[in-house]
């Protein structure tokens, strides 16, 4: 993995603010994977949707769950035995007091998307964890 480009990518977004379907976890790290492999695995999901509910309604109809570690899982593949384990550019999925996120493996830390741009967390807050490359 170069971590000259997943910094550059985390620069990108470090000051974006949260929107829905625009600047959202699930566009951030579909982002990343974009950028990694050249193809972005919720192409067909843009521009569809602009909130919270019309999010979620999207995310069972493209994958048949409601819940994000399921419906990513399907989407990327299973996650990583050991969430814990996820290194430098794996996608994540973390605990978040408004419910499950996706974000980046960060080092030490996750990024993640906020309402003012790029939040960071503990890797304590892991649900879950996917290797891109």
């Amino acid at each position: 993995m170069n971590a000259v480009l997943l910094d550059r990518y985390l620069r990108s977004w470090r000051h974006r603010p949260f929107a829905w379907g625009e600047a959202d976890c699930v566009r951030f790290a579909a982002g990343w994977v974009a950028l990694v492999t050249g193809r972005d695995p919720v192409a067909a999901t843009v521009g569809r949707y602009a909130g919270c509910r019309e999010a979620l309604r999207l995310m069972v109809t493209t994958t048949g769950s409601a819940d994000l570690v399921t419906a990513t899982s399907v989407i990327l593949g299973p996650p990583l035995d050991q969430p814990l384990m996820a290194r430098l550019s794996d996608v994540v999925a973390i605990s978040t007091s408004a419910g499950p996120a996706l974000g980046l493996c960060a080092g030490a830390e996750v990024a993640a998307p906020g309402s003012a741009g790029l939040v960071r967390r503990p890797l304590t807050t892991v649900l879950a964890a996917w290797r891109i490359c």
